[in-house]
Formats: structure tokens, sequence, C-alpha cells
């Protein structure tokens, strides 16, 4: 009798002892954290998702995530290029990690990435119509996502102008105004190439907007602008 209580608890002991969750609920549970801005605990959940699952592009695309809003940007990159092994062409990864370069104001390496992403198949038409995927935590969001060319060229358009390569900042910024994207950010950041070009016209016209758009960076150069007279 008492051999069959101590196997039984062994074997109660083993049973409870084994991971038992699939790296898709390790997943969902990292999810509702990350609603919730919990990112570190999050990565804890999506790293037991991705020790299950390594290939797990969702998991490895929402830990890129959390770390990027813990400000671990190189982290978030090593997950991102975690991706590019198996997914070369992913839209969406390239351009994170060109987002992640720009933050650590590594500006050439963002344009790099901006670049491959802008030539990826993901990359689509301002006017080209796609189904919008949602981040619900199921599995169908391992697919590519899609992303608008204006989109990539906005931000491939800020580093240009931290380049200094404002002629190149002007023309990709131009396509964000004409799809009404990020717009105060865009005439701001328009108006600024234009001061540092030496053009006081346009650039006085495009802060001045952007001003109306309540940007305190544009009033700001429009003031220099003003004491230079």
């Amino acid at each position: 009798m008492k051999r069959s209580l101590i196997y039984v608890f062994i074997v109660t002991i083993s049973f409870y002892s084994c991971d038992l969750k699939t790296a898709e609920q390790y997943f969902d549970i990292a999810y509702e954290l990350e609603e919730k801005g919990k990112y570190a605990e999050a990565i804890s959940y999506l790293d037991k998702a991705l020790e299950k699952k390594p290939d797990f592009k969702a998991a490895l695309l929402n830990r890129g995530a959390d770390k990027s809003a813990l400000k671990n940007y190189y982290g978030a990159i090593e997950d991102y290029k975690q991706i590019l092994k198996y997914d070369s062409d992913n839209t969406i990864v390239l351009m994170n990690i060109g987002n992640n370069y720009k933050r650590l104001k590594e500006y050439k390496n963002s344009v790099k990435f901006y670049n491959k992403a802008l030539k990826a198949e993901g990359a689509i038409k301002s006017d080209s119509t796609y189904v919008v995927l949602n981040f619900s935590g199921k599995e169908e969001n391992e697919s590519d996502y899609y992303i608008r060319k204006y989109e990539i060229e906005f931000e491939r358009g800020i580093s240009y102008v931290y380049l200094e390569k404002y002629e190149l900042a002007i023309k990709d910024l131009e396509q964000s105004i004409k799809y009404n994207y990020e717009l105060p950010n865009a005439l701001s950041w328009i108006g600024e190439a234009y001061y540092y070009l030496n053009d006081t016209i346009n650039a006085r016209t495009f802060l001045n907007k952007a001003s109306e758009h309540g940007m305190l960076d544009a009033k700001e150069l429009l003031d220099k602008i003003e004491e230079k007279k």
C-alpha cells in the first residue's frame, strides 16, 4: 500500500512539474501583459514561447518591440535579425531595424535598412488594397506584414535630415504630406530641411503650417528665422 502511495505521489509531482503550455499559450500571456505596458514581464513569457518554438516569428517580432519599448535597442535589433535568417524579405522587420538604428543615432544603418524595406515585397503602394492584420495573439499573425511605402519614407526622411541630406529628406517627407501621414511632423521636418538649406521662403511656409498644428519645434525655428532678419 505504501509503495502505491509513493508511486502516485511521484507521478503527481512529475505531472505538475512538466511545462504543459504551448508556445502559442505563452505568446497569448505575453500579449496580455504587453497590453498593460508590462514589457519586461511579457519578455519572460516570450522567452518561454521561443524555447519551445525558436522560429516563432510573431514572438520574435513582439519581443523585439518590447525590448525597444524598454530602450534595449540592440536587443530589439538582434531579435529582428533572427527573423531575417529565415525571412529575409520581411518588410516590417526591416523597417523596425531601421527605426531602432535611428533611435541609436546610427543614421547610416537606419537608411540602409529603410532602403531594404522599400525594396521588399511587403512595401506596397499607397493606393494598394491589402488585408489589415492585428496583433490579437492569433497564429495567423505570423504572416508577413505589409507597410505603405510612405510610412517607410517618412522614417527615412528623418534620418536623411540628421545625415544632412536635406534634398533627399524633402523628397521622402513630401510623400507623407501627399498622403496625410504624420502630417504635422512631416511639415516640421521639411521646414527644418529647408531651413538648413538656407531656403527661408520654403522653410517659413512649412514651419508656419507645422506651427498651426501645434508643433513647438517649428515655432522655435520660425523665431530663429525672424531673429536673422
